[in-house]
């Protein structure tokens, strides 16, 4: 998705637009765009601007060829200039693309829908647009806006692309299947419609066709991608003896499940350098004794630049390709992060002291308005059924702002969510968090990979249409053997109304609650609640968890 939106940046290549001046660092600027040479163009349209600090087209170009090196708020600069000097269709759309790129969804759908009010044909302008109201959750709003730029260009490759990614979210995963097939006949090396496919793979078990179709990410222009290295890349060669980068990718979450395979990589490796967020530096330095563990820069020389230069590298995110081909290659483990002790006896004290009963962790809204929020967050009232269990204490591990939406809950019905914010300043203390309590409850979030990777039994509501990580059915992941899923049966606000009809069982899930504290189950003895594989058949949690 994020290279659809680069791509369209421009809507059209221009030889000579109007406004150029022949024999200035305009025109050659225009042609080093066109070629795809962005350092070439942002220096000769530099030097146009200099000259002409009033020439609409070497802004607008220079703001393209900014955006298309990743300098964002350098191009919104030069194009929010640009739109208010001239009230332009391209410039409009082009400004929208960046505003989405920064996650400034509001302002990317006001300047989509300016353009369009210059040019209601604007074809970038309406894929784009149906592409945020697919971001706002209003995929069948969003779908007669793809649907009229395919009418007018039946070839045009984002709008294709696009009502693929709005079929899927709607659940028509073979007709979005038959586009993304459309998209890759007209354009093999769409990389992100590969990704796309590589999505759906995964979605349905079949991991090594997937993880191949995966590796087609790399292909695609991120704003902040990882570094490039000289060192050849493994492709599952032997290590012993050899030194090995691992480089991290992505996100928290990503991070988090893609460790998963580092204590079957790590022994073959004579020393391992491992990047990773520096909010999970700790948590993987503990958890990785025998890796050299480093905080991951996007840009700079690197951290762990004073070690010996590795034989390979390979990137986190390659590391199921070559080790977890097939649902036999996932190991059965009890978790694989290792929460600090001290931290643990200080929650665990702190929770002691709330009383009696069940310690569970809660988390409700996941997300940001370009990965699926709509889908993945509820409201507290929607879990009534479940907070109103008498001898279970509800801790909040939801991050952001909550604070007036916790106190709402206790003022209206009374009940009291734990929210502990100090939590929050680095993973290790989540993470700590998490180990001392006796479940968690979430949303496809953050806490999911935690919960899991610590090996903490953990109920996930899942979304009709989930994320490829979380597959098509079942009740478990290959992944994290100690997580239940829940799953939605039909797309859709993740509750409804009546959430005791929702499909998610809430009701149920509160009487198995329930049961657990009838046993007076609790926590503190982690082989009472560890639920993974080798856990006893007769144990009360495994029973009452639905393991």
């Amino acid at each position: 998705m994020l290279w659809s939106i680069l791509k369209s940046l421009a809507s059209k290549p221009a030889a000579n637009p109007a406004g150029a001046v022949r024999g200035t660092g305009l025109e050659t600027g225009i042609a080093c765009f066109n070629a795809q040479d962005f350092a070439g163009a942002r220096r000769n349209l530099g030097v146009a601007l200099d000259a002409e600090p009033d020439n609409f087209v070497a802004a607008y170009y220079l703001a393209l060829a900014e955006a298309r090196s990743g300098r964002l708020d350098r191009a919104r600069e030069l194009l929010e200039a640009t739109c208010a000097q001239r009230n332009d269709a391209d410039a409009h759309s082009a400004l929208g693309n960046v505003y989405r790129l920064q996650g400034r969804a509001a302002d990317a759908e006001q300047s989509y829908r300016r353009a369009l009010a210059v040019d209601a044909g604007h074809l970038t302008a309406l894929a784009n647009l149906g592409l945020s109201l697919r971001d706002r959750g209003e995929l069948r709003e969003a779908l007669p806006l793809l649907d009229r730029v395919l009418a007018l260009a039946p070839d045009h490759l984002e709008a294709i692309f696009n009502k693929a990614l709005v079929l899927t979210d709607l659940g028509e995963r073979e007709t979005a299947a038959g586009l993304i097939e459309r998209v890759l006949g007209l354009d093999p090396n769409f990389a992100e419609a590969h990704l796309q496919r590589g999505f759906s793979l995964l979605k349905q078990g079949n991991f090594a066709a997937g993880w191949d179709e995966y590796a087609w990410r790399t292909r695609i222009p991120e704003v902040d991608h990882w570094q490039e290295y000289a060192y050849p890349h493994w492709q599952g060669e032997p290590l012993e003896g050899k030194r090995l980068l691992v480089q991290a990718e992505q996100g928290l979450g990503d991070q988090i499940m893609f460790a998963s395979c580092l204590p079957d990589l790590l022994p073959r490796a004579r020393h391992t350098v491992l990047e990773c967020d520096p909010r999970l530096a700790r948590l993987f330095a503990r958890s990785f004794p025998s890796a050299a563990v480093y905080r991951h820069r996007v840009e700079g020389a690197p951290d762990w630049s004073g070690e010996a230069a590795p034989d390979y590298r390979v990137r986190m995110g390659d590391l199921p390709r070559r080790m977890r081909r097939s649902k036999a290659d996932f190991p059965a483990h009890r978790g694989y992060l290792l929460a600090d002790a001290a931290q643990v006896a200080a929650w665990r004290a702190r929770l002691d002291a709330l009383g009696p009963g069940l310690k569970v962790g809660l988390s409700w809204r996941g997300g940001t308005p370009g990965t699926g929020q709509a889908a993945r967050s509820l409201a507290l009232d929607a879990l009534l059924p479940l907070l109103n269990l008498p001898r279970v204490q509800f801790i909040s591990l939801q991050y952001g702002a909550v604070g007036a939406e916790i106190a709402d809950l206790r003022v209206r019905h009374g009940i009291v969510l734990h929210e502990w914010s100090q939590a929050d300043a680095a993973m290790d203390g989540v993470a700590a968090l998490i180990a001392s309590l006796d479940l968690v409850i979430t949303v496809c979030t953050t806490a999911v990979h935690l919960s899991g990777a610590l090996g903490k039994p953990a109920w996930v509501m899942v979304p009709a249409v989930a994320e490829w990580r979380y597959l098509e059915t079942g009740a478990h992941l290959p992944w994290y053997p100690a997580l239940r899923l829940f799953r939605q049966q039909n797309p859709g606000a993740l509750v409804d109304a009546d959430a005791q009809r929702h499909d998610m069982s809430f009701a149920v899930a509160a009487g198995m609650l329930q049961r657990v504290n009838s046993r007076h189950c609790f926590p503190h003895c982690e082989n009472n609640l560890d639920f993974g594989a080798g856990t006893a058949s007769n144990s009360p949690l495994r029973r009452n968890l639905g393991a």
